[in-house]
């Protein structure tokens, strides 16, 4: 397999999270995997879209809270072009003893591999760099995934 071939690519919140709030690049990366890639070959995580529900909810400086009708709307657009990992006891505390700060990022690492996932979508990649698992940032480096 061509090493930049990506076949099984995991979203990470953050991108979930801009999908949302309409960040063009984010917008953009998405919409350009939909179209390449199946449901069955791009995965998300139930702790991942928990997050997202939580961060759209909650009012920031930009923007107000979204309201729950809102935010089941968004999802319920979105959710369907994903495969979508579910979160178990065993990876909360696998991913509690991993040496890593940031214990939700073990986690989503953890169901990415739990998957065979062969790059992680982000726009955080130093949070995943002491995985062995490559991460793409959107838009950036879109122009050089290549999908099989």
């Amino acid at each position: 397999m061509d090493k930049n071939a990506y076949q099984r690519i995991y979203v990470d919140t953050n991108i979930l999270i801009n999908y949302c709030n309409g960040i063009v690049a984010d917008c953009e990366t998405l919409n350009y995997i939909f179209k390449k890639r199946r449901k069955e070959v791009l995965f998300t995580s139930s702790l991942a879209i928990v997050q997202t529900i939580t961060r759209l909810q909650t009012a920031t400086s930009r923007r107000k809270a979204y309201t729950s009708e809102c935010v089941v709307d968004m999802l319920n657009k979105l959710l369907p072009k994903f495969t979508i990992v579910n979160l178990t006891d065993e990876e909360i505390l696998n991913g509690l003893d991993k040496k890593c700060k940031d214990l939700e990022d073990n986690i989503h690492y953890l169901l990415s591999k739990k998957v065979k996932c062969n790059c992680i979508l982000t726009n955080n990649e130093k949070d995943f760099l002491q995985f062995d698992i490559p991460t793409i940032k959107p838009i950036l480096r879109i122009a050089k995934l290549r999908f099989r």
